[in-house]
């Protein structure tokens, strides 16, 4: 094996993104998303490039029996040649499991479709032949295009949104399927999948002397020098008086940097001391009801039974302090960062293609709009600028600092834009006359599968941008965020949802997590929705008149209902708020202690990513009047699938 890689917990919902578009693969020849055993050792291949079948093709290999590198699950990059001659010399998946991922594969495959449908309204042809100027993507050409039909909901126009302005088609139709059991958590308890706030962020890896090493991840920062193990870290960025500072929340003191013109980032001269972690040694793990284990690891019941092979450990961790040198860092010749290599997986998994690279620096994300209708949506790779709620386009930016301020500058060909930092949080455009924003509209799909387009422009005044939860829905009205209804009495036909202000009982739960707290990695539970239902998520749909095929369980029925926007989505989201009685979002140990319910027993849902899937807790708590407790872990949880 070769290319040892490894993804921190923290970033791997985008692994499991992969793991779903991975279906979309089932002509290759290697199985994915299966448990091979290879020289006792598990593995499981989780994508590889479905535009490319050739033996030179890479694919992306899980190994959760190797020992975590700093807390993070172990990959290789293998080729397709490599896996098709060592896959046949190793244990097979049973055929149960074979079967089972292949249900599951076609019921993706399905979400998938739809997705791709919801992005291509399937309007009409051309009514007369495109002239050799112009063609279905152009903007010349003398052609005339029956308009598509109007998006049926917000999902589909910001899809279409999405795929017209020039992003990847394979991130745009991807991203309809994630989150799916995270949404309708949140119809019980608002605000628990909140995005980051519109703002300045990090990108890329930083390396200097001294084993000096950033590597910049959502929602926070790999940190460490020296003899130190990556460690993360919250950190924020001060592009207040004409520099760009960045300030990591390390100790005993915050480490202070500045971004360079040249790109550098350069702390004060100067030693620095560094609080961190460094590996410590590795937990073998254990296997609920193994009695004993053998030379290679195979684990074993009472009765001789063997139990899922290899049981997978942890690299455990002990606090030390290191005297680094001066930081000078540099992100050239560093190569990709661990939140790059999950990005570009989610990219290629429907397509091959990984688009252009995020730029290593000072990057932004979220929205910002006018009154005007004009916006721009940021994302690492791209901004899209757009005018009212459809007409987009996607252009690069860069983010620089310098003497006369901060600015984001967006190179669009005919008419690029600066927009300035104000110390309000807005951006300026520096004016106020009309801005063209050259759009189009998806009119179908080619021979290629590729999408086909025609123009669809737009014009909007530029002014003062202000960050927004929403794209402008007309020009000059900016819409509220589309939200549905949220539990309360008047939504609740269980009796209302209790609250810290208004408890409904003297019986208290509290969720406590049961994984081991790792430096530098979050707790798989934390942030996540505590819900307790009046009724178990089977039986609460099920009285809704939801019926669950025989062999899918309720959640995966749930989840493809709303991938496909079929009406048990609704139905399944209403009886669930008719349902939930008290909810709460974990802190950042996992934990959490839900407002008071009267004694009796009651259903837990809760959902979290840990090793590469998505676990789920739906069992029954018996509460006493009074605290009562649970403990969640692997071991509790079952597999959503």
């Amino acid at each position: 094996m070769n290319s040892l890689i490894s993804a921190p917990k923290s970033v791997l919902t985008l692994v499991a993104f992969a793991a779903l578009a991975g279906t979309a693969a089932h002509a290759q020849d290697v199985k994915l998303n299966v448990t091979y055993v290879c020289n006792g050792e598990r593995l499981y291949v989780e994508s590889c490039n479905i535009r490319d079948l050739s033996d030179t093709a890479t694919c992306q290999v899980a190994h959760p029996d190797r020992p975590q590198h700093n807390g993070f699950m172990a990959y290789t990059s293998e080729t397709r040649g490599s896996l098709k001659k060592l896959l046949p010399t190793c244990t097979q998946p049973t055929a149960a499991e074979l079967a089972k991922e292949e249900a599951f594969r076609k019921k993706q495959q399905e979400n998938y479709d739809a997705a791709v449908a919801r992005a291509n309204p399937q309007a009409a042809r051309p009514t007369q032949a495109a002239s050799s100027a112009g063609g279905p993507g152009s903007q010349g050409g003398a052609q005339n295009y029956q308009m598509p039909a109007p998006p049926k909901n917000a999902e589909e126009r910001a899809m279409r949104r999405c795929v017209s302005s020039g992003r990847l088609p394979s991130t745009c139709t991807g991203n309809s399927l994630l989150g799916m059991f995270g949404s309708m958590i949140s119809q019980v308890l608002p605000g628990a999948n909140k995005t980051p706030a519109p703002g300045p962020t990090m990108a890329g890896v930083y390396e200097g002397a001294g084993g000096w090493r950033l590597d910049f991840i959502d929602g926070g920062v790999l940190v460490n020098c020296s003899f130190l193990s990556p460690n993360q870290e919250s950190y924020h960025l001060d592009l207040n008086g004409g520099r760009a500072a960045l300030i990591v929340e390390t100790t005993p003191k915050p480490l202070v940097l500045t971004l360079r013109t040249d790109g550098t980032l350069a702390g004060p001269p100067g030693q620095v001391v560094i609080n961190g972690v460094v590996a410590a040694g590795y937990h073998e793990g254990t296997t609920p009801g193994a009695v004993y284990k053998d030379s290679a690891g195979n684990q074993y019941d009472a009765g001789r039974n063997k139990i899922s092979g290899p049981a997978p450990g942890y690299t455990t961790f002990a606090p030390r302090q290191a005297t680094c040198p001066a930081p000078v860092l540099s992100s050239k010749g560093t190569g990709p960062g661990i939140q790059t290599m999950q990005t570009d997986l989610l990219k290629t998994a429907f397509g091959g293609d990984k688009g252009p690279p995020t730029p290593a620096g000072i990057r932004m994300q979220g929205i910002y709009a006018a009154a005007t209708g004009f916006s721009v949506e940021f994302f690492p790779e791209s901004v899209i600028l757009g005018c009212g709620p459809d007409s987009a386009r996607a252009y690069p930016y860069t983010v620089a600092a310098n003497g006369g301020g901060a600015a984001v500058k967006i190179d669009a060909p005919d008419h690029p834009l600066t927009l300035a930092f104000r110390e309000d949080g807005g951006l300026d455009p520096g004016a106020t006359g009309p801005y063209l924003v050259h759009g189009r509209m998806v009119v179908g799909q080619d021979d290629n599968d590729d999408f086909t387009f025609a123009p669809m422009e737009a014009t909007c005044d530029l002014a003062v941008l202000t960050p927004s939860a929403s794209i402008p829905m007309t020009g000059g009205v900016t819409a509220a965020p589309m939200m549905a209804g949220g539990p309360s009495g008047a939504s609740n036909g269980g009796g209302g949802l209790s609250s810290a202000a208004a408890p409904l009982g003297n019986a208290t739960l509290t969720i406590l997590s049961g994984f081991q707290a790792q430096p530098g990695v979050v707790n798989p539970l934390a942030g996540k929705p505590l819900v307790l239902l009046r009724t178990s998520y089977a039986d609460t749909i099920a009285q809704a008149g939801v019926v669950v095929p025989m062999g899918m369980t309720a959640y995966k029925y749930v989840g493809t209902a709303c991938g496909t926007r079929s009406p048990d989505c609704q139905k399944s989201m209403d009886a669930i708020r008719a349902s939930a009685i008290s909810a709460v979002r974990a802190d950042a140990n996992g934990s959490g202690t839900l407002p008071g319910v009267p004694p009796g027993t009651y259903y837990l849902m809760i959902s979290a990513p840990y090793n590469n899937q998505s676990l789920v807790w739906g069992q029954a708590v018996n509460l006493k009047a009074g605290a009562n407790s649970i403990t969640l872990s692997a071991t509790n949880g079952t597999p959503l699938r």
